[in-house]
């Protein structure tokens, strides 16, 4: 039996399924809190339903959408919960449109299947990768040549939202693009070279690259690519002269250097670095060349020979991988002696091997070497004059003899670690016979640099709750300076504190203990290379160390127990207030949800996810006038970390009940009286609201012209008054009311019947008579009294002894709710608001019958009789009425 019912609710479910669908379309990156449609509307549900009241919620919440969508249960309205991002929610097809299903809840169940198309805005611009790259591209490459770029991409999936072209700038330079639409939607894009290049021409470029989408707002982005045009090996060596024609002094000296021949080669790195040859060793026993500077020197001594002419050729060879090279035409002549060239000898003082050793810091004019020349010949032919190569170094004369080499400018060893210098002397004979010297000036290093670090500023991140010793970064640096000059340690600075250190060799810096980002969330300080000159040298870099959050902390409410207040008949989804809480941490880790316990959904209240709490439905305080209920509070990291706090919410009251008189009613509205000071009877009434809404004023609105009786406006007591002569007995009907003291003002009103009777006491002491007869009248009148109240007498000593014996068995209250006396209600007294109204309306006859009405001198005669009562909702004729009436005419029906 229990399977055939089951067989019976899954066929009805599953043809609910297909029987009401709603289909909604919404715009992403609307508002949270945005109306998307109407569930039951949308759907035709709601002829379903037949007007029956129905819950809607969500039928499986494992594999719904409620961080998206927030449906109100009481309506079946559909809401966004919060901002919705097309690209950052997993949409099963290209439409994106979200199914879930919703389950109606009523007299029987039904399930709504929910599509939600989410339509895609051009909210994102296309992206690359990156926003520069550099690429290299050989000078030989041939045009058409291709080079892959990137694509960008656009997580707009809308139709014409993501990437249509791509556009490059200048668009007719050197480089074009090509692209090509692959299968997927995405596009091939490479660099096209539309010209030939020449690295020595110009040896880079800059172009931009634009990707387009096709909204109808377009969104553009930028990629920039430099592009570094490399070197081949496509320029030989060219010489400075195209021949070179020299005329060497037969007595020239052996290891002279008679010639310098000089090439130079556009082209970079080795393509560019140049080495001299003679080409096949032609005369290798009498000259030679240095292969680095191309100076060509004597090895032996010459002898002349008329005409004869020393020819060979020179070769300059590039050290690509497959050289260029270049050759010139070297002519030396041998002059015959007899005009010999000065004699040149350089002596290094400080120096050796024709090298000297000087500072980088040496000062201006220093000395340097000294140059002695020596020129046996006479006249012009013995007459000279010298010169120096370098630009670098002066010669000087002495007074005393030669020339005095010092230093023309200052030197810099990190731009010229020596320099190759020549001093030349020819005399003036002519033609002039000419001689030269060389040696090597070497330039020592002096600490003149500080160490420069690779990047001025360092920046880091680490994840907090790190293991100590934890690598943070590395830092660099570097010292032009050679040997201890440029020998680096890495410090760190004191405002680094305690957190880091760094290893002083290769400046890695190490975390020393745990970092909390919620205590500090980046660090900045200062790192020092030092040299290892005598005079140390220190260079600085700043380090900045972002501490990088993890979900460490879980949410914490401002308040263990919140309370609010609202006022109840308040509308639906009225605002109550708002539960806080704070997160330490950051981003999604500190983004909080707040959701109300589930054991406390059937509380009239709702909590937000923003943490607002509103009523769910009309709230009446007497019925409940205090809720309690738990709060949850989650953050978004992953695992999810919460909290709970208590709400407490008090329903204020509203003046929403008007007062309700207990005594007199329909069944009880007759007491009497004679002419006494106590009270006759007291009005009794309840308000079943709160505070100065159930506070209550008692008057007659009608029925005491004549001023006859007074209503204590507090207690109800009615009294008579004794102002008022009394002379024959009297039936009054008043109308009695009752208002509360809320805004606005609440009434009721009832009809009390009064019959107020006199006795002959009463009339003797107002009519007093000095005849004789009325002396014997009176007489007569005080016997038979005095034989009535031996009566009274009598009838309350039986009274008292009935009494006696119900109080052995056990005392109970009479029949109005209140003890009786001698088996009557005490004068004045009333029904009590717990008692029935027919119950003491039948009590009340049978005292009355029991005791008879109108006898002087009895208790009888104070009795109650009681009667039907008339209640009226009407507006009281007294002054406080009509104060109110006066002021507030709609608040008191006339």
């Amino acid at each position: 039996m229990a399977a055939f019912f089951l067989l019976c609710a899954l066929s009805i479910f599953e043809t609910s399924l297909s029987e009401f669908v709603a289909d909604f379309s919404i715009k992403e990156q609307g508002p949270p809190g945005q109306l998307i449609g109407n569930i039951p509307t949308k759907s035709n549900f709601l002829q379903k339903a037949n007007h029956s009241l129905v819950t809607y919620t969500y039928l499986d919440e494992n594999n719904a959408y409620p961080d998206l969508f927030t449906i109100t249960e009481s309506n079946g309205d559909l809401t966004t919960t919060t901002t919705i991002d097309r690209e950052n929610i997993q949409c099963k097809d290209p439409q994106c449109i979200l199914t879930f299903d919703v389950a109606a809840t009523f007299k029987g169940f039904e399930v709504i299947t929910v599509n939600v198309h989410v339509i895609d805005i051009n909210d994102n611009a296309p992206q690359f990768p990156k926003s520069l790259i550099t690429i290299n591209i050989s000078e030989t490459s041939s045009v058409g040549h291709l080079v892959q770029l990137p694509s960008a991409v656009d997580l707009d999936t809308g139709e014409n939202n993501g990437v249509q072209n791509y556009e490059i700038f200048p668009a007719n330079g050197t480089f074009g693009l090509q692209t090509k639409k692959k299968l997927d939607g995405s596009f091939d894009v490479k660099l096209v070279l539309l010209e030939n290049l020449d690295r020595e021409k110009k040896a880079f470029y800059t172009c931009k690259i634009f990707a387009k989408d096709g909204g109808v707002e377009q969104n553009i982005g930028t990629l920039q690519v430099d592009i570094n045009v490399l070197d081949d090996n496509d320029n030989p060596p060219v010489f400075g002269e195209s021949i070179y024609n020299k005329t060497v002094p037969e007595n020239t000296l052996p290891g002279t250097t008679i010639l310098r021949v000089t090439a130079t080669d556009a082209d970079s790195g080795l393509n560019g670095e140049l080495e001299y040859h003679i080409s096949q060793g032609a005369y290798s026993d009498i000259f030679s060349i240095n292969n680095r500077t191309g100076e060509i020197l004597l090895l032996k001594k010459l002898v002349y020979e008329p005409n004869e002419i020393f020819s060979f050729f020179v070769e300059a060879r590039d050290k690509g991988v497959i050289p260029n090279y270049a050759q010139v035409k070297v002519n030396i002549q041998i002059q015959d002696a007899g005009n010999n060239p000065p004699v040149v000898k350089v002596n290094l003082v400080s120096g050796s091997a024709g090298k000297v050793l000087i500072s980088e810091l040496i000062n201006i004019d220093a000395f340097v070497a000294h140059v002695s020349v020596e020129d046996s010949d006479t006249g012009k032919n013995g007459e000279y004059v010298c010169s120096i190569s370098s630009s670098f170094f002066d010669i000087k004369p002495l007074q005393s003899k030669g020339y005095k080499v010092v230093v023309k400018i200052p030197l810099d060893r990190e731009k010229a670690s020596e320099h190759n210098v020549t001093v030349s002397c020819h005399d003036l004979g002519t033609p002039p016979l000419y001689s030269s010297v060389s040696f090597i000036v070497q330039v020592g290093d002096e600490n003149d640099n500080k160490p420069v670090f690779l990047q001025q500023t360092y920046f880091a991140s680490i994840e907090e709750n790190n293991p100590v010793g934890v690598t943070v970064t590395k830092v660099s640096a570097t010292d032009n300076d050679i040997d201890l000059n440029a020998q680096i340690q890495y410090v760190l600075h004191s405002d680094a504190g305690s957190s880091f250190s760094i290893n002083r060799i290769t400046g890695v810096i190490n975390a020393t203990g745990v970092l909390d980002r919620e205590t500090t969330s980046d660090y900045l300080f200062r790192v020092l290379a030092v040299d290892g000159g005598k005079e140390p040298k220190t260079g600085t870099a700043t380090v900045i160390v972002n501490i990088t959050d993890i979900n460490d902390n879980k949410p914490k409410f401002s308040k263990s127990l919140f309370t609010f207040e609202v006022s109840e008949l308040s509308d639906p989804y009225t605002h109550v207030g708002r539960v806080t809480a704070q997160d330490p941490d950051l981003g999604q880790n500190a983004y909080l949800q707040y959701s109300m316990s589930s054991q406390d959904r059937n509380v009239p209240f709702e909590v937000s996810l923003n943490g607002t709490v509103i009523t769910r439905a009309e709230l009446d305080r007497e019925y409940m006038g205090q809720y309690n209920f738990m709060v949850y509070v989650r953050d978004s990291g992953n695992p999810s970390l919460n909290s709970s706090a208590y709400v407490t919410v008090y329903v204020v009251d509203a003046n929403d009940n008007a007062p309700r008189i207990l005594f007199p009613n329909k069944m009880n509205n007759t007491v009497s009286s004679t002419v006494t000071s106590l009270p006759i009877t007291k009005i009794i009434a309840e308000d079943k609201d709160d505070g100065i809404n159930r506070q209550l004023t008692y008057f007659i609105q009608t029925g005491n012209d004549k001023n006859m009786f007074n209503l204590h406006s507090q207690t109800g007591e009615l009294f008579l008054n004794h102002n008022y002569q009394f002379t024959t007995d009297q039936s009054v009907s008043l109308i009695i009311c009752v208002q509360d003291g809320g805004l606005p003002v609440k009434s009721a009103c009832t009809q009390l019947n009064v019959e107020v009777s006199i006795n002959n006491a009463t009339i003797a002491e107002k009519k007093p008579e000095t005849d004789n007869k009325y002396i014997y009248i009176s007489i007569g009148v005080i016997i038979f009294t005095l034989i009535i109240s031996a009566g009274i007498v009598v009838v309350i000593l039986v009274i008292r002894k009935k009494d006696n014996e119900r109080k052995n068995n056990k005392s109970s209250p009479g029949p109005l709710g209140v003890p009786m006396q001698n088996g009557y209600a005490p004068t004045g007294t009333s029904t009590l608001p717990n008692s029935h109204p027919e119950a003491e309306y039948m009590e009340r006859k049978k005292v009355t019958l029991n005791s008879g009405t109108n006898r002087e001198g009895s208790l009888g005669s104070s009795s109650h009789n009681y009667s039907s009562n008339i209640s009226q909702n009407h507006t009281l004729e007294n002054p406080i009425a009509n104060r109110i009436y006066m002021t507030s005419p709609h608040l008191i029906p006339p």
